[in-house]
């Protein structure tokens, strides 16, 4: 869900910053207001191309920035891409008068190709200038899949797929090796004798350079440990002197007074603190001795597990895996046709696991297809296109390489007007019908499982109005509880029907045309649906009737 979308220097809109909620949000305003700069944004922030026509005249570069709700497919693409990780995702794009541009995730740079994975998983955008969506070769397998609850069928497919696929890599790799058996063997042997000959052990590291700093400071170490001792017992005046003068003193205060008996006590006590810190200081001293012979040979050490770890780490945990993986991989390639065999089982078995898995998945597809497909042309006869034909297409791939998704391809076909031939949607000309269509198949599929996207409608309402129009908004409303839709419209019907308002307007600034966007409420409210209602010259009758609009949607 988009939380929040900020634009500066998109053609003629300046500065503008718009938060959105859960629902069904709408955006109005007269033509030319600017309402297609925000579908413009959007389409930027899912890495659409972007051009230095977009960029105001006279600005230096143009910045659109998209706040949005993250979830598990998103942080999938983050994960994949090393990109930081949080409940929510912030997306910019940059563009300059000269055409280039920059992307930003959660101000980490970001390429567009990333960008557009993201975008596939945060918004859909339809209309008269994108079929960003439909266009997308996944959506209609994923919109299929949506309408069938298939989630459980392709969960099986995926974890089945990463099973084969790390089956059929294991096996290529052993392949490979077998047919370089002999020069793998001999890397391998070195490998292991180099690893071997520096008797790596866990731990051993951290011990030898606590030692090397221990002889590196040796006399240091002796002379502070002489100078503490002399201070606390063996110098005239030292602390143990004093202490016991002390002590005495304490004694025959409480011979007198018992109850200085505690004091005494206390004296007696730091006697024989100041005592074992003598005898810790004489251990210092007497324990350490300059030995250039041993440092030598810490150093040596040192310098020979550095150079394992270069190689085969970089900590010792990893150099032990490497041996560990190294002899593994030699035993097989020393037996290598038991190896081949036995990998060749598990491929196998891999692949028939797949296989049985991806068939379920297909049957549950080509058994909803024709439901999807009558769903989709039950609700375009809703949306002024009793005429039109759908049509889902499947078609089976070459069995190469595991797919996750399965082992077909999903296509949509389209025919507005009777007796026209069905096309592929990217040939459909009218944004309008394309705008209707997505509706309609989202309307069908609404049930779905998954996680909400934000819905972008342009010039759905093309050719509409009256009861058509409610239809629509009411289907765009009913999106809503599942999916946040945001929908540029000219219809009344539709405006009454949402959550948020926006008005999109155009004013002119020290000779400058600025649009500018603002979330209307109350009054202001229904004197622009009932501007929609009536044109630039508003009756009272037109405030009623928006009033009554809202009242009715209300309910």
């Amino acid at each position: 869900m988009l939380r929040r979308l900020a634009i500066k220097n998109l053609a003629i809109v300046e500065d503008l910053e718009l938060e959105f909620r859960p629902g069904l949000a709408v955006l109005t305003g007269e033509t030319g207001a600017g309402k297609s700069i925000l579908v413009d944004a959007v389409l930027l922030l899912a890495g659409g191309r972007g051009s230095s026509e977009l960029v105001r005249h006279g600005s230096e570069r143009l910045v659109v920035v998209g706040e949005f709700e993250s979830d598990d497919p998103v942080r999938a693409v983050l994960t994949e891409a090393g990109l930081p990780l949080g409940d929510a995702i912030l997306i910019r794009r940059e563009l300059t008068p000269e055409g280039r541009g920059r992307a930003f995730v959660e101000d980490e740079p970001a390429a567009i190709r990333t960008l557009v994975r993201l975008g596939e998983k945060l918004v859909a955008v339809q209309g008269q200038n994108s079929e960003q969506e439909l266009a997308d070769r996944a959506a209609p397998l994923e919109l299929l899949d949506a309408f069938a609850k298939t989630q459980a069928e392709r969960d099986a497919v995926g974890q089945a797929a990463k099973k084969w696929g790390d089956a059929l890599r294991a096996l290529e790799a052993l392949e490979a090796s077998r047919r370089d058996r002999a020069r793998r063997l001999e890397t391998l042997d070195f490998e292991v004798r180099e690893i071997e000959s520096a008797e790596p052990r866990e731990g051993e590291e951290e011990s030898l350079l606590s030692d090397r700093g221990r002889l590196a400071h040796a006399d240091r170490i002796r002379r502070a440990g002489e100078t503490a001792l002399g201070a606390l017992s063996e110098s005239e005046d030292s602390a143990a002197d004093r202490l016991g003068e002390a002590a005495r003193a304490f004694a025959e205060l409480a011979s007198i007074d018992p109850r200085e008996s505690a004091h005494a006590e206390e004296a007696e006590e730091l006697k024989r603190r100041i005592a074992d810190l003598a005898a810790a200081a004489r251990d210092a001293a007497e324990a350490i001795e300059a030995d250039p012979d041993r440092l030598t040979q810490l150093e040596t050490r040192l310098e020979k597990i550095a150079r394992v770890k270069r190689k085969y780490g970089p900590s010792m945990s990893d150099v032990l895996s490497r041996l560990a993986a190294a002899k593994a991989e030699r035993a097989e390639l020393t037996n290598i046709e038991d190896a081949l065999d036995r990998r060749q089982r598990e491929e196998s078995q891999c692949r028939d696991l797949y296989r049985r898995a991806a068939a379920a998945l297909s049957a549950k597809r080509t058994s909803a297809a024709g439901r999807f497909s009558s769903a989709v042309e039950k609700e375009l006869s809703g949306l002024a296109m009793e005429k039109a034909r759908f049509r889902v297409v499947l078609q089976n791939q070459a069995e190469e390489s595991p797919r996750p998704d399965g082992v077909e391809t999903a296509g949509f076909l389209f025919a507005p007007n009777p007796g026209e031939p069905e096309k592929p949607l990217e040939r459909i000309a009218s944004g309008g019908e394309l705008s209707r269509l997505q509706l309609a198949i989202r309307s069908a599929a609404a049930n779905r499982a998954g996680c909400a996207r934000t819905l972008v409608f342009d010039e759905v309402d093309a050719g509409i109005g009256g009861r058509v129009a409610e239809v629509v908004g009411k289907k765009l409303r009913e999106l809503a509880r599942h999916d946040q839709v945001l929908c540029v419209t000219h219809v009344p019907q539709i405006a009454a029907l949402a959550d948020q308002h926006f008005l999109a307007e155009k004013q002119a600034v020290k000779g400058r045309t600025i649009a500018r966007v603002r979330e209307l409420s109350g009054k202001e409210r229904i004197a622009e649906i009932a501007r929609m209602l009536a044109g630039e010259k508003v009756p009272d009758t037109a405030l009623k009737h928006a009033q009554a609009l809202l009242q009715g949607a209300g309910k």
